[in-house]
């Protein structure tokens, strides 16, 4: 051991790399504190610790800098195992692999797919983040929590990345019988849950959560159209059942009264009459008159008007298309909104909601004087369902009334261009969705078409 200047030398420090082929003799045999090299697969060495462990390691240099992998620990491991495992790695660094960034690499694309978004995170960024920042309808939002629900019971634990278009498919079959089996329309929830998907995916799309869109190319199940549109004969009825709603009539079941009493309720006296149900009278004449949909007709505003020039002017937030919305009011319509305005109960809404905030003793807003917190009326659920039932009308929905509109309009000689301009649509395929001829115009159709052929036979 030599010395320099009172200080032990460098080379005294570090234990001598015996070279030779290493035996599980000699591995047997190595002394704590001693590292010996493989003379038969360089940079294939033993290391033994002070405490006296055997370990196999593989040293190499790439890229400029040295570095070791650890193979394992002897007698786990044998020699020759060892040995067979040194040659792997020193032939990935021969082809410019440091086998120790692979390794690091593989834990955490590890780490990453343990960590990975599942369809259940995937629901809540389209129901928390992406409906919220759209501004979705809330029906909307509502029907996509159930479908949600739909999703998560049948793969919301599977990692986003990992779901493929044979698992859309089984669950949009799925979907289909089990609605069938309840006697539900099943093609249609299953249709409406494969869009739901489609529109997910494509959100993690965006995130980086997968590349690709596994709902493409499942195809949507066949849906027969819905017609149903009312005829002259029951639009008059409907009229007249929301004049007699407005009156304070209501509907009486068969059950609860004899067969020579008509099934209505007497009217109430004028100053006995709720305005809350004249105004869902005339919720109802404005969706028929207008076709428009249900929230516009809810939500619109007086300052919306301009009863001067017949306008109508819907703004964005409240159309379906998110597009403003400018509709000439004519006839029926226009005469409609007149009379509302002359007795308007609420000074911003046409349809103000809120029984309990209406009445006398309610708290009022002091810049407004209108009842305090006051805002629309949310639906028309309880007062069409009397209304139908006074008319004797069965199965019809209010979301009808705008295909009767259309379908009056096309009856009438309009053009579909027409029809659409008034519905608000986009696309002439909607309209022409929506617009269909009355059986007497058909009919007419079929007659004269028919007599031209046969007048005009040799």
């Amino acid at each position: 051991m030599r010395y320099k200047s009172g200080v032990i030398a460098r080379e005294a420090l570090v234990p001598k790399l015996s070279d030779t082929r290493l035996t599980k003799t000699v591995v047997e045999a190595a002394q704590p504190g001693q590292t010996i090299s493989d003379s038969e697969v360089r940079g294939f060495r033993l290391v033994v610790s002070k405490s006296g462990t055997r370990r196999f390691v593989a040293s190499y240099r790439i890229l400029g800098k040295s570095s070791m992998k650890a193979l394992g620990a002897f007698p786990t491991l044998t020699v020759q195992e060892a040995r067979d495992l040194a040659r792997e790695v020193l032939r990935k660094v021969r082809a410019g692999i440091d086998p120790q960034e692979e390794e690091r690499a593989a834990r955490e694309a590890e780490n990453a797919a343990r960590n990975a978004p599942t369809v259940e995170n995937l629901t809540k960024v389209y129901l928390d983040d992406y409906a919220p920042s759209q501004a979705l309808r809330p029906a909307t939002i509502r029907h996509a929590r159930q479908l949600s629900r739909i999703a998560i019971e049948a793969i919301g634990s599977k990692k986003v990345e990992a779901v493929t278009i044979t698992d859309i498919r089984k669950l949009h079959g799925e979907t289909r019988a089990a609605g069938i089996a309840k006697g539900n329309k099943g093609v249609y929830q299953a249709n409406r849950l494969l869009a739901f998907l489609s529109k997910m995916f494509a959100l993690g799309i965006e995130r980086g959560w997968r590349a690709d869109n596994p709902c493409k190319g499942v195809r949507k199940f066949p849906e027969d159209q819905r017609w149903q549109n009312l005829s002259e004969g029951q639009v008059k009825r409907l009229l007249q059942a929301c004049e007699d709603y407005a009156a304070g009539l209501r509907p009486v079941s068969p059950e609860d009264a004899p067969e020579t009493v008509s099934h209505k309720t007497t009217p109430l006296p004028v100053t006995e009459r709720c305005a809350t149900d004249r105004e869902a009278a005339d919720a109802v004449r404005l969706l028929l008159f207008t076709g428009a949909r249900l929230q516009e007709v809810l939500k619109a505003e007086w300052s919306q008007f301009d009863l001067e020039r017949g306008l109508w002017q819907k703004p964005s937030a409240h159309t379906k298309t998110k597009r403003i919305h400018r509709l000439e009011l004519e006839g029926p319509a226009l005469d409609t909104v007149r009379a509302m305005a002359k007795r308007k109960s609420h000074s911003v809404y046409l349809f103000p909601g809120s029984t309990e905030k209406r009445r006398k003793s309610a708290p009022v807003d002091i810049q407004t004087g209108e009842a305090a917190g006051i805002g629309p009326r949310a639906d028309l659920k309880h007062p069409w369902k009397a209304i139908t039932a006074l008319a004797g009308l069965e199965g019809v929905r209010l979301h009808d009334l705008r295909r009767t509109l259309a379908s009056f309009m096309l009856s009438g000689g309009s053009t579909l261009a027409t029809v659409g301009k008034a519905l608000g649509h986009t696309q002439a395929s909607t309209t022409a969705r929506y617009a269909t001829l009355e059986d007497s115009v058909q009919r007419e159709g079929l007659r004269a078409a028919g007599e031209r052929m046969v007048g005009g036979r040799a």
